[in-house]
């Protein structure tokens, strides 16, 4: 399945610069993507993935031609 894939923020995720449309097997998830774009562990607890505009969890199931975009958080003091 082709999922069509966005960032904002500070992310540079060289993957979804060269093609954003990600090919998927069916059953993927959040996570998988997250593994599948090279998406460190340690930057996967600072981003928040949304799914055709909705918040999604990592353990959220993605479907044929699902827009999804990855939003890092911006922290400081």
């Amino acid at each position: 399945m082709k999922i069509h894939v966005g960032y904002t923020g500070f992310l540079k995720i060289q993957e979804i610069e060269k093609n954003p449309v990600i090919e998927m097997p069916e059953g993927s998830t959040i996570m998988d993507l997250f593994q599948r774009i090279g998406l460190k562990k340690d930057a996967q607890r600072n981003v928040q993935a949304f799914i055709n505009q909705d918040a999604a969890w990592k353990s959220t199931k993605l479907k044929d031609n699902d827009q999804v975009n990855i939003v890092a958080y911006i922290t400081g003091g």
